[in-house]
């Protein structure tokens, strides 16, 4: 690594490779990134994370091609990625073309953040910045001595590097085992990747799945895709499964676009939002996309079978959009700010009694995997029910029993879990995240994830745990408690924008302490006079958070009011290109 700067980034799966990419891409180069290195860590090199590494093509996306192209890669779209490069992703999919209204296999997806990601790393190199992707486990992050001093990654093989900046973007991490069934050597405690699942379950192996939603649909497909022929038993609390996705639709909101929520909230004289206001305003939004009125009756159905959920759920998503379900889709644009800016007492009831509904039918499937659940409920292949108290291995039976409320317990030869990742910091198996938190420079949120600010996803440390500031960051699922949702591609890229965003005034407020920067300005004002331009700017040389930016379109990244206040010698006058694009400059 060249001397300089290092922005240390731990993890390289979605969140990981969006925040290198939009790093190269929109940090405005100058003098105050001229050595920077952008090092990514990743123990797996950056295969796609746990959501999108190399699997079965049966695990599906549950949005378009299309809906991602719009917000993630920058310049490096996935269809623009997919005309490049048929060889790579055909062997996935059936068909000639992937057209924007696609649902593509989640490993698609991890060959193109793989490319997305040497793209970047030639963009780098272009822009003179350094990215270097790091093949290693990042196990732990020693806090700096002092405020101006360094952090230092360590990781299992590299020893350590100091990174002036780091930013967690570990993904989903893995729970803890706490029950003795758990490290029974027929029980799965991670179905992915579900590859490996199919070739260690006997296909005619009778196979019990904790769990009903979206990681439930992956293991009862991969095993029927993979030719398993004995039966499989899905099993939650309340049996619910996935709505099921139309195959169109896309709402722009009435009143709660992003910008126009800030500006209420901001305007409101309430502090806090309650759940009826929220539910109120998507109201109105669902009967504005509706054309009418729609009651909560008719899009919420658990008095249905599975087999008749679905059926309607298929026949409701068939060839037309479901202009509610596009609503809810929307909400990926405000849900942080609606999360945010909601009453404590709502954010426990929501927590507590409507997180299963909202996950049900805001994380649906695409209509062709419903299908294929179908078919195989049908056939008896498949069950899903409800009502899942207590697991455990019978030795005697040599089977796991699954306790269920209502019938006899249900005996199965495996046993998978399906109930996503840990949501919570202090129960993942995670060496790293317990040595953050026995350092205590993360500390867990009360919903899940670390503790951040909301506006910059600065992680907050345990009082007295390092001096000076924390210039530790987190985005990705690991934010869930601060920010609700997370998972989205859409939301991951507007983190991975923001911190981007962050990170160019910070590397700016670096430079101008430096004892050089004085004279650099004063060279600057004096040259203004014989040269529009001034001295520092020939060329594109001028520093990106004065001159480089001022003569470019990337003002969009510093806050001026807070630049002015650091050097009371730039003029006012400097700042009038910045105050034309930017009305809410000073």
């Amino acid at each position: 690594m060249r001397s300089g700067y290092t922005v240390a980034i731990i993890g390289g799966g979605a969140s990981g490779v969006a925040l290198a990419a939009r790093i190269v891409e929109h940090l405005p180069a100058g003098l105050s990134t001229a050595n920077l290195t952008i090092a990514l860590f990743d123990a797996r090199g950056c295969d796609g994370g746990n959501a999108y590494a190399p699997d079965a093509p049966s695990n599906l996306m549950n949005t378009t091609c299309g809906a991602i192209d719009r917000v993630f890669g920058g310049s490096f779209g996935i269809l623009h990625w997919a005309e490049e490069n048929p060889a790579k992703w055909r062997p996935y999919v059936e068909r000639a073309d992937l057209e924007a209204g696609a649902y593509i296999p989640r490993p698609v997806v991890g060959l193109y953040l793989s490319d997305l990601l040497d793209h970047a790393r030639r963009q780098a190199a272009d822009r003179g910045f350094c990215l270097d992707l790091i093949v290693d486990e990042v196990v732990d992050v020693s806090p700096p001595g002092d405020p101006n001093a360094d952090y230092l990654v360590h990781s299992l093989s590299s020893g350590h590097c100091k990174a002036r900046y780091v930013y967690l973007a570990v993904g989903h991490l893995e729970r803890c085992r706490t029950e003795d069934y758990q490290h029974h050597a027929r029980y799965r405690h991670n179905p992915y990747p579900i590859a490996g699942l199919v070739e260690e379950i006997p296909k005619r192996a009778s196979v019990g799945v904790i769990g009903t939603r979206l990681t439930a649909i992956d293991v009862a497909l991969g095993l029927a895709a993979a030719g398993h022929s004995g039966s499989i038993h899905c099993v939650s609390r309340r049996g619910r499964l996935p709505a099921v996705r139309a195959d169109r639709g896309k709402y722009r909101f009435k009143e709660l676009e992003r910008e126009d929520l800030r500006r209420r909230l901001l305007r409101e004289t309430r502090s806090k939002l309650r759940l009826s206001d929220i539910a109120a305003m998507l109201g109105r939004e669902i009967e504005h996309a509706e054309g009418r009125h729609l009651s909560l009756g008719e899009i919420v159905h658990d008095d249905r079978s599975p087999i008749d959920y679905y059926e309607r759920e298929i026949a409701l998503a068939a060839g037309k959009a479901r202009p509610w379900q596009a609503v809810l889709y929307a909400t990926n644009r405000n849900i942080d700010l609606l999360w945010h800016h909601l009453h404590e007492d709502d954010r426990q009831l929501l927590m507590s009694e409507w997180l299963n509904d909202w996950l049900t039918y805001r994380a649906s499937i695409p209509r062709e995997n419903a299908e294929r659940v179908l078919a195989m409920m049908k056939s008896g292949q498949l069950t899903v029910q409800g009502g899942a108290r207590k697991f455990e291995y019978d030795s005697e039976a040599g089977s796991f029993r699954i306790q269920l409320a209502s019938g006899g317990p249900l005996q199965v030869e495996y046993l998978v879990s399906a109930t996503g990742f840990a949501n919570r910091i202090e129960q993942a198996d995670s060496r790293l995240m317990k040595n953050l938190l026995s350092r205590g420079l993360v500390v867990p949120h009360r919903y899940g994830g670390v503790d951040c600010v909301f506006e910059t996803g600065q992680v907050r440390p345990r009082a007295g745990a390092a001096a000076g500031e924390s210039r530790i960051f987190a985005l990705g699922p690991l934010t869930s408690g601060v920010y609700f949702f997370t998972t989205a591609l859409e939301i991951i890229a507007r983190q991975a924008a923001q911190r981007t965003h962050d990170l160019a005034f910070m590397l700016g407020v670096e430079w101008l302490d430096q004892p050089e920067t004085e004279a650099w300005v004063d060279d600057f004002q004096a040259g203004r006079a014989g040269d529009a331009e001034g001295p520092g700017l020939r060329h594109g040389e001028g520093p990106d958070l004065l001159g480089h930016l001022l003569s470019s379109d990337q003002t969009e990244f510093i806050d001026f009011k807070q630049l002015r206040l650091l050097n009371d010698q730039i003029r006012d006058e400097d700042f009038e290109t910045a105050i034309d694009r930017d009305p809410s400059a000073p």
